[in-house]
């Protein structure tokens, strides 16, 4: 079956989509595969929806066409079961005789891509595969830009964890959208999804600047640095803004600790703990 890639350069090249069809009926099952072969599908069968699951449980494919009228597990439940089962990377058509606005309906209330009226021509089959075909490309250069876009966050967070310093982003609502590890030891807050401002328990001096900084006029103007003790540290806040199409987007603070300064915390006699 397809074999997958897994960046953006591997869907340039040509794909050759495989296709399951699953119809009780022998004679259009075959049919069906040999239209599809002889414009280079790889197309495999089954009689109903019970060799269809089993299929789908030992191969993974691009494409399936349903009948909707089958003994056993109808084509309903089989679409229910493919959308479900492949996480919506298997593109579903239903095939039926029974044409109706309700029955369309439903196909694509269970996760199917289209509906194929029978009785078709081969272009009608052809049309509707191609259809499908340009869905399933859609799904895969998703997938491959996920993976590339993931890939790159983790780099790039495990670049920012490697530095020496701390730092702490803000978005331009002044909310923290990413802190690494450095920046959670020296300040002694752990990240989280729901932090705002507050919860980074800065000092009124180190906020005061931050307000300056999102209040400037230009904001490269109102870059400095600031003392901040914690928890026993003495600590410098640097603030660095970055600006988008001139607009501030957020905020840098760079936490090191004060030159000369331990990075240990120290109880009250001055120990290092």
């Amino acid at each position: 079956m397809t074999d997958y890639p897994g960046r953006r350069s591997a869907i340039a090249e040509p794909l050759r989509f495989s296709v399951l069809v699953v119809d009780d009926e022998e004679g259009m099952r075959e049919g069906i595969r040999r239209v599809l072969e002889r414009h280079e599908y790889t197309v495999r069968t089954a009689g109903d929806g019970e060799q269809a699951i089993a299929l789908l449980e030992s191969c993974r494919f691009d494409i399936a066409l349903v009948d909707l009228k089958m003994p056993g597990v109808s084509g309903f439940e089989l679409t229910r079961h493919v959308c479900s089962s492949c996480d919506g990377r298997t593109i579903v058509v239903i095939v039926s005789a029974f044409a109706s606005v309700e029955a369309a309906v439903e196909a694509m209330r269970q996760g199917a891509f289209d509906f194929l009226v029978k009785p078709f021509t081969p272009d009608d089959l052809l049309r509707v595969v191609e259809r499908a075909s340009d869905q399933r490309k859609l799904v895969l250069e998703r997938d491959a830009y996920l993976l590339e876009l993931t890939s790159e966050q983790t780099l790039s967070r495990q670049l920012i964890n490697s530095m020496w310093e701390g730092l702490v982003v803000l978005n331009d609502e002044r909310r923290p959208v990413l802190m690494n590890t450095r920046a959670e030891y020296l300040l002694e807050v752990r990240e989280r999804d729901d932090m705002t401002l507050e919860s980074l328990e800065l000092s009124d001096g180190v906020r005061a600047a931050v307000d300056r900084v999102y209040t400037a006029t230009n904001p490269d103007d109102a870059v400095e640095s600031v003392k901040l003790e914690r928890a026993g540290r003495e600590l410098v806040v640097h603030l660095a803004p970055y600006v988008r199409d001139r607009k501030l987007a957020g905020l840098m603070l760079f936490v090191r600790p004060r030159e000369g300064a331990s990075a240990e915390p120290v109880d009250r006699d001055g120990v290092s703990v």
